[in-house]
């Protein structure tokens, strides 16, 4: 069989990957691979990555038994990402047994369950001052959530007070 493998030699031998559930296409995770991972996981078909942080070869549930089964292997036109399509076996994707890594909006906190959080895992919040919001940036309706919420029209009036008032509609 035949691969297209990806441009490792393009950011010091490492690429970027995207773990997407295979039903929902939902976003599980980001994080590296090497050529090393790559191999393992294509004649595996169990998910395989690089910790940068422990600078080593990881198989993802190797420890917590929340393994990733690898159904296919996108590549963008760059070479230099990858979606690893999967069906995640375990209590979920995320160090903190939360289905997806992505289990807080900036806007709504957390939006989904996870057990395992740790305070480290629950960013600090800060009120947005100086920074450029984009005028078409307004949060969704929040759902049950355990963070505050904001109202669309205080953070309108929010926008609006820093002079960055969305533009009229054409009609």
């Amino acid at each position: 069989m035949k691969v297209l493998w990806p441009n490792f030699e393009k950011r010091g031998g490492l690429v970027t990957v995207v773990a997407i559930d295979r039903e929902t296409r939902e976003v599980l995770m980001v994080a590296f691979a090497n050529e090393q991972a790559f191999q393992r996981t294509i004649a595996s078909g169990v998910a395989y990555y690089w910790s940068t942080s422990r600078n080593q070869l990881w198989m993802k549930g190797g420890t917590s038994g929340d393994f990733q089964l690898v159904s296919d292997v996108l590549v963008d036109c760059d070479g230099d990402a990858l979606i690893y399509v999967v069906d995640q076996q375990g209590a979920g994707a995320c160090h903190t047994k939360a289905k997806s890594c992505f289990f807080r909006s900036c806007f709504r906190g957390l939006v989904m369950d996870a057990p395992n959080a740790s305070e480290k895992d629950i960013l600090e919040e800060r009120a947005v001052q100086d920074l450029s919001i984009h005028p078409k940036l307004i949060p969704v309706p929040a759902q049950e959530t355990k963070a505050p919420r904001v109202d669309r029209e205080q953070f309108k009036g929010f926008v609006h007070g820093m002079g960055m008032a969305r533009p009229a509609r054409p009609s």
